[in-house]
């Protein structure tokens, strides 16, 4: 009895702390928080930053579009002509010539 907790001490013990070491070194690389899964947390940061900068500008130049639409800033007789010519609109009242 003596002799086989001898060699469980001498052999099983370094045997069971080699393997904690692997163990715990591979949690380094390949575990939850490990360095892929940093790697792979900063490449989602990095994709959502670039769609939220493209949501900027995009929020940006529709702000600046329609900075021109308030109410003392634009001429709305002009604006309902633009308006009409752009989208082909017509009232009940007009008549609509087309020229050949």
């Amino acid at each position: 009895m003596k002799r086989f907790r001898r060699i469980v001490v001498l052999i099983g013990l370094p045997l069971l702390l080699l393997a904690g070491i692997v163990y715990f070194n591979a949690q380094t690389f390949t575990g939850r928080y490990g360095k892929l899964a940093r790697e792979d947390v900063g490449a989602r940061h990095q994709t959502a930053q670039r769609e939220i900068d493209r949501l900027d500008e995009t929020l940006s130049a529709r702000k600046s579009r329609n900075e021109g639409l308030r109410a003392g800033s634009v001429n709305l007789d002009l604006l309902d002509e633009r308006a009409r010519a752009e989208l082909g609109m017509l009232r009940v009242d007009e008549v609509f010539l087309v020229e050949e």
